[in-house]
Formats: C-alpha cells, sequence, structure tokens
C-alpha cells in the first residue's frame, strides 16, 4: 500500500461527518477533497498552501467534485496556521494532514522548511482534539528532505507525542510516514 493511501485508511478511522480538519499542505488539493468528502457538509477543512499555482488548482478540484462550500483555502506558510483559524476552534481539529517537499508537478525549487514546517506541527498539535491525529509524510529524496526529516524526529522525540513511523521501503532516500495521535493525557 502506498503511503497516501496508508494516511486515508487511518484518517477514515479518526473522521466523521461535523468534524473539523486540516490540510497543512494543499498542493494539488487530494488530501483536502479527502478531508472534505469525511467531513460532509456539517464539517469544515482549512486548507494552506503558500503557493498560489496550488490553491488554485486545489480549489479547481474542490469546486470541480462540488465539495467547495466547507473548505476554507489559506495561500499562505503553514505556519501561519494560528493566525487563520479561529482560537475557539483550539481542541476541536480531529485530523491534519502533511505532506512535505515540494509541489507535485510544481517548481522543486520551492520546498517546504524545517523552521516552518515544525511551526506547523506544533501549531497543529496544539488545535487537535483529544484523541486527533496528524499525519506527516515526509521525502527524504530531495535537496533538504532530510535535514528536516531529521528536525522533525527530534521535535517528535522533545515533545513526547505518541507517534507511529512507515517507511515507503528500505531506501534511505524512501518517504516516512508519521502518525501522530493525542490522547486525553497529553
Amino acid at each position: 500500500m502506498r503511503l497516501t493511501e496508508q494516511v486515508h485508511t487511518e484518517l477514515k478511522k479518526n473522521l466523521k461527518s461535523g468534524d473539523r480538519a486540516i490540510d497543512a499542505t494543499a498542493g494539488n488539493g487530494h488530501d483536502t477533497e479527502f478531508l472534505a468528502r469525511q467531513v460532509g457538509a456539517n464539517g469544515e477543512v482549512f486548507s494552506f498552501d503558500l503557493q498560489l499555482e496550488s490553491i488554485e488548482e486545489s480549489t479547481r478540484l474542490i469546486k470541480g467534485k462540488g465539495l467547495v462550500k466547507w473548505v476554507t483555502f489559506f495561500q499562505t506558510c503553514h505556519s501561519e496556521i494560528s493566525k487563520f483559524i479561529p482560537i475557539e476552534i483550539k481542541g476541536g481539529i480531529q485530523a491534519v494532514t502533511f505532506n512535505l517537499g515540494y509541489l507535485p508537478g510544481g517548481n522543486k525549487q520551492i520546498i517546504t522548511q524545517p523552521e516552518t514546517t515544525l511551526s506547523a506541527l506544533s501549531q497543529s498539535y496544539e488545535y487537535l482534539s483529544a484523541n486527533g491525529i496528524i499525519s506527516l509524510i515526509a521525502y527524504r529524496g530531495h535537496d533538504g528532505g532530510k535535514r528536516e526529516y531529521g528536525k522533525l524526529i527530534e521535535l517528535i522525540k522533545k515533545m513526547k507525542w505518541h507517534c507511529q513511523t512507515y517507511p515507503g521501503n528500505q531506501s534511505d532516500n524512501s518517504p516516512i510516514l508519521f502518525l501522530i495521535r493525542k490522547f486525553r493525557t497529553d
């Protein structure tokens, strides 16, 4: 099973109609679409991406699928999550997705950065509900990918978050899936 499919399988277990979710890296909109289908018309999805190209493509996809009414897009860095999601929602996000690296089919020179990713991840954890989940796929095979991966490991250990990891394959450059869960005792 591909890591992206594994993410969707895990998130399906956590999401239901009426929930709230965040796609911290909208990319081409596929995770945003998945989240919107899971939360339904009574739910809400907040979708972030720094690149206008990504927001435009994601919006086109979501409009084409008739899901736009419950998705809010933000063209900004994922490290700005707490500036755009109302404080009243803190503790009410059921799932957050991250796909790090670069926009598939886009400019490979524009990549996620460890500093902004760590900030976004920490903010996302704060917004997460008890029993919520964060899925994060770190792509180690591009410039900067291994450094970002190393910084993620450091943060997860430092914060003592409950985390499972799944490698894409046995290569040192394969992507890694992190599933971070927030339990009531956190």
